[in-house]
């Protein structure tokens, strides 16, 4: 019975490890204040209102879903109110090309 929770242990504990994502890493100012809550474009046109870039930030590209996660919860620890997504290669059939996905962090004026 020990020999079976110990397979199961471990078992439990290697497929939760393949779900372990990168932290986005930042380069760039960090303000006083996390924020709560971060807008995020996908170009710096869309942005209508007044800021200005208080980093960069990159991220493994692991799908939209992880990488937008991690990137928003970087961009609220460091202060900043929005993200532009400016880095992300998709070819002709929707794949991924890129291994990293890049964003700016942006604080409103």
């Amino acid at each position: 019975m020990k020999t079976y929770h110990l397979f199961l242990i471990s078992l439990c504990l290697v497929l939760s490890s393949c779900g372990v994502l990168e932290p986005a890493s930042y380069f760039g100012d960090t303000l006083a204040t996390p924020t709560t809550s971060v807008d995020i474009y996908y170009s710096a046109h869309d942005v209508k209102k007044d800021y200005r870039v208080i980093g960069h930030l990159t991220c493994p590209n692991t799908g939209q879903g992880p990488v937008t996660k991690a990137l928003v919860a970087k961009a609220k620890a460091v202060g900043a109110d929005a993200i532009v997504i400016t880095g992300n290669t998709i070819d002709s059939s929707g794949k991924s090309t890129s291994d990293t996905v890049t964003a700016d962090a942006l604080k409103y004026n």
